[in-house]
């Protein structure tokens, strides 16, 4: 029935790729449509929040650091459930990060203190021994730039369409 197209290399190879592009929009698709939204109780960044993003980006954190724990067992472990697309409804851009020289950070608010935290970006040896992590001794000036924080919350509402409450201006956080 087919021999004809065995016999053509060309058309054979024509007829795989569109087999194969068919199957993987199958695939793909389906997870765009229902798993981009927003998973229950996620709500999104304030103006706040929006400033330490840009501070984490200025500053390269996701050089280091992930923000997506993989469902593997050695991460579910160590970090706890696996990330789902849900928790990114509102990321832009995704801090996802792929190199991991550091923890991951999806989590990291839930299991230590906020001291922990301060002594850690102070002199990151003085809480883990051994620690390859840069003092980020000039977060502890106030840097956190709200108005452009607020412009790009603006922007994302604009773009992405990312219900942010804008009207309020940088008085939210």
């Amino acid at each position: 029935m087919f021999s004809w197209l065995e016999k053509n290399p060309f058309f054979f190879a024509v007829a795989v790729f569109i087999v194969i592009a068919y199957a993987g929009i199958i695939e793909v698709l389906p997870n765009f449509a229902e798993n981009a939204r927003p998973i229950e109780g996620k709500k999104p960044y304030t103006v706040l929040q929006l400033a330490g993003r840009q501070i984490y980006i200025k500053d390269s954190c996701n050089a280091c650091h992930s923000q997506l724990i993989r469902p593997f067992k050695s991460e579910t472990d160590r970090y706890g459930m696996y990330s789902v697309s849900g928790e990114f409804a509102y990321d832009r851009p995704f801090l996802w990060g792929s190199k991991r020289t550091g923890p991951d950070l999806m989590r990291v608010g839930n299991y230590r203190t906020t001291d922990w935290h301060e002594n850690h970006m102070w002199d990151p040896v003085s809480v883990v021994p051994n620690s390859i992590m840069p003092a980020y001794k000039h977060m502890f000036k106030n840097n956190a730039d709200m108005e452009t924080a607020y412009a790009e919350a603006l922007t994302v509402k604009k773009v992405f369409n990312v219900p942010y409450d804008t009207e309020n201006g940088t008085k939210l956080g």
